[in-house]
């Protein structure tokens, strides 16, 4: 890593091979392609919406459930017409289910919601009414009415609010009036501290992005304020490797969840481990992204039964023993970039104080994330070979 100055730049902590080198006029930076992951959210638009207050909510939903199980460990004989369930509120009567370990399909007729409790036509179809074990998944397929009859129970589920928070990040940098007037080759220090400063401050929102909790601290004389990242939003699909990682096991374990909701084009944020093993597995089907191409990203897609993932090497964030080993798997449909409004990336120039014979400049950013429906979305962890 590159030695740390801090403070502002003078002529003797620059660095004494740009003053009067023979050396090339250009200085190759670090990690150019520096943050795709931001990046993406900034060139789609619609990845990007505006938050009109430090705190900004949503609502997640979903359709009714469709899956319950029976709760009664001596289970129910062939006879049984009254059965506990986990969720009796799922039902309503007139309702159609479905034993799929045994075939049996059966009529709801009535439902107490308060003890869990259905009573059941049984065997109401072609399949005979048949034992059934605690734990037995039911699964509603429909429902069936009598002519002439009326509306059914009226039946919906309740929004769910979510919320999170912007956070300023900041990252200044600054040259004395001595050094910026040094003539220098590769241009002038400030510019490339400019370059470089607008670089390092994207990978400081996507380190917050990927790894910070939210929190709201008044302790201060001023607010302070920390944004939720995906870590901390991305809590149904978590899978654990153990170790190595093979096709079948990423499409039987990863693929077949991650693609059951949401869109059927994710994004894959790999880390460099992750990236060596899909490719010894997977090279004959990835493909590059010609559209991401256009601008300057560096994305392949890796298309599977279920779906196609485009995968961002992520190594300068999933990165170390514990995160080296980690893929985040996000549906793009469902996460956004919220800057505060007027509150975006901006470079704030000449900040420095009246009396300081120095030029100091910042990046500064108010902005969260928003993710949603987690469903959606998986993270994978334990990969090393």
């Amino acid at each position: 890593m590159p030695p740390v100055t801090t403070g502002v730049r003078d002529t003797l902590n620059i660095g004494s091979s740009k003053v009067v080198v023979d050396m090339s006029d250009t200085i190759g930076l670090l990690q150019p392609n520096a943050e795709p992951f931001m990046s993406f959210l900034k060139i789609a638009k619609r990845n990007t919406e505006t938050a009109n207050s430090p705190k900004f909510e949503w609502l997640e939903d979903d359709l009714l459930p469709r899956w319950d199980a029976i709760n009664l460990v001596a289970g129910y004989t062939a006879s049984d017409t009254s059965m506990v369930v986990d969720n009796g509120a799922y039902f309503s009567p007139n309702d159609i289910i479905k034993v799929p370990r045994t075939g049996e399909v059966m009529l709801v007729k009535t439902v107490n919601s308060g003890t869990n409790t259905i009573t059941v036509g049984r065997g109401y179809g072609l399949t005979a009414a048949a034992a059934i074990v605690n734990d037995d998944p039911l699964v509603i397929i429909g429902n069936a009415n009598q002519e002439g009859s009326g509306t059914r129970e009226l039946k919906s589920t309740q929004e769910v609010p979510r919320f999170n928070y912007t956070q300023i990040f900041k990252t200044p940098f600054g040259v004395t009036g001595t050094e910026n007037a040094t003539k220098m080759y590769g241009g002038k220090d400030l510019a490339y501290q400019q370059a470089k400063g607008g670089a390092q401050h994207k990978i400081d929102i996507a380190r917050s992005y990927m790894f910070g909790e939210k929190k709201l601290d008044t302790s201060g004389a001023k607010p302070l304020r920390t944004t939720g990242g995906l870590l901390s939003f991305l809590t149904k699909n978590n899978y654990d490797a153990g170790g190595q990682l093979t096709a079948t096991e990423f499409d039987n374990n990863i693929s077949e969840t991650v693609f059951k909701y949401g869109s059927k084009e994710k994004i894959l944020l790999c880390s460099a481990r992750l990236l060596t093993v899909l490719n010894s597995w997977a090279m004959n089907k990835l493909e590059v992204d010609q559209q991401a191409k256009e601008f300057g990203l560096d994305i392949k897609k890796y298309i599977t039964p279920f779906g196609t993932y485009n995968l961002m090497n992520y190594q300068h964030i999933l990165e170390g023993a514990v995160y080296g080993g980690y893929g985040v798997i996000i549906d793009p449909a469902n996460v956004k970039h919220r800057p505060l409004a007027g509150r975006d990336t901006k470079l704030e120039t000449n900040i420095q104080a009246n009396d300081l014979d120095a030029r100091v400049d910042q990046y500064i950013t108010e902005a969260g994330l928003e993710v949603r429906n987690p469903e959606t979305h998986a993270v994978l962890t334990g990969v090393t070979s």
